[in-house]
């Protein structure tokens, strides 16, 4: 299967390189909507495993800024609904990392600007390999949109719902 996103081999081998301990750093950037269609729910899947599993083995060792969209600009169901789940498990990793005292991926979510429908930056994964970045113009873009304040807000386990079923307000956990 060919992913209709990015390049799936430099995709995976930039994944796997999170696990080397000379890479200190990664932003990931996805941002393009095709990331919601159900072909790329695999790759998307691989991508948040991949991270997971490295912040659980590395710890502090490696910082990784990710960068999604806010809103989506376009409203299909199958998208939306998409974007509800792949946003709530993102916040769910996070808050069970910081749960077990590692540190969480920090999830940047980009906020399009008035009527504008894609984002002003590509979809990548930059990692920061022994103090060089794999592609330094690439990732001073993410870099730059991440550190412009009003450019983002950010993912956090608050934008989950733990009173939903079987959270603490549900009755049924008490019979």
């Amino acid at each position: 299967m060919t992913f209709p996103v990015v390049d799936t081999a430099v995709w995976r081998e930039r994944m796997a390189a999170l696990e080397s301990d000379a890479v200190t750093a990664a932003v990931i950037v996805q941002c393009d909507p095709r990331w919601l269609r159900p072909e790329s729910l695999g790759m998307r899947n691989e991508i948040d495993h991949a991270v997971m599993k490295a912040q659980l083995r590395r710890g502090d060792g490696l910082a990784v800024d990710r960068v999604v969209l806010h809103s989506l600009p376009v409203e299909s169901a199958a998208a939306v609904g998409a974007f509800e789940e792949w946003q709530l498990r993102m916040s769910a990793a996070a808050l069970l990392l910081c749960a077990d005292g590692r540190p969480a991926p920090r999830i940047h979510r980009l906020i399009l600007a008035g009527d504008r429908s894609s984002a002003p930056i590509p979809d990548m994964v930059e990692l920061l390999d022994n103090g060089d970045w794999t592609d330094h113009q690439r990732a001073g873009l993410a870099l730059d949109i991440i550190h412009t304040v009003g450019a983002t807000t950010p993912l956090t386990g608050y934008d989950m719902n733990l009173e939903g079923p079987f959270g603490d307000a549900d009755p049924s956990i008490y019979m």
